[in-house]
């Protein structure tokens, strides 16, 4: 007796031998396909690192205020927490937002991109914010982020590396309000930590 493979065009043995085939043709050129694929992740690699570093190196430099945040301590290990006075918004503070009478809680707010107009302050050295919306500002300088919580907004500019034993300056100076941030900011709105600034 004999055993017949059919493959999928019907015809005897098509499927095995196109597999046999594509295995080896990928075992003949697997140096070539392991190389492709690690440019592949370090260009990725490298792009995620560029577009961190994007707004450092074209965006224009301002000086925002810091804000204590619960839990007091702010200092862990080698970095600092930070928070900003738009970081949480007030009730009713988003334009475009609506909430849940039932609940009070904000409807689709989880995950949505908000954005701050930010205004120089009286003093001319620091930037506060005029007005938060769910779509961008038509000009002006205004900062991305995005809604992480029912009422928190997150930057990308939250943890500051630290020098050993400067960490507990930090704190102190933002649980007395003399704490500021130097922020780098493109025309995007892209935001990223320059340094810590303590009046």
């Amino acid at each position: 007796m004999v055993e017949v493979t059919l493959g999928r065009a019907g015809r005897p043995g098509a499927g095995p031998v196109r597999l046999n085939g594509a295995v080896a043709w990928l075992h003949g050129r697997k140096l070539a396909i392991l190389t492709v694929a690690a440019s592949l992740q370090g260009v990725v690699l490298l792009a995620m690192i560029a577009l961190r570093a994007l707004p450092l190196l074209v965006g224009d430099p301002l000086v925002i205020r810091v804000v204590p945040v619960d839990p007091r301590d702010l200092f862990r290990g080698d970095y600092v927490v930070l928070s900003y006075a738009f970081s949480v918004p007030a009730g009713g503070a988003v334009e475009g937002l609506t909430r849940d009478l039932a609940t009070g809680t904000r409807r689709g707010w989880e995950g949505r991109t908000v954005y701050v107009l930010l205004v120089p302050e009286p003093d001319g050295i620091h930037w506060q914010a005029e007005r938060i919306s769910l779509q961008p500002p038509a000009g002006g300088k205004y900062i991305r982020g995005r809604a992480v919580g029912d009422n928190r907004l997150e930057f990308g500019i939250e943890a500051f590396c630290v020098q050993e034993g400067m960490g507990r300056t930090y704190e102190r100076a933002a649980q007395e309000k003399r704490l500021s941030a130097e922020i780098a900011l493109t025309s995007s709105g892209h935001a990223a930590l320059r340094g810590l600034r303590v009046e």
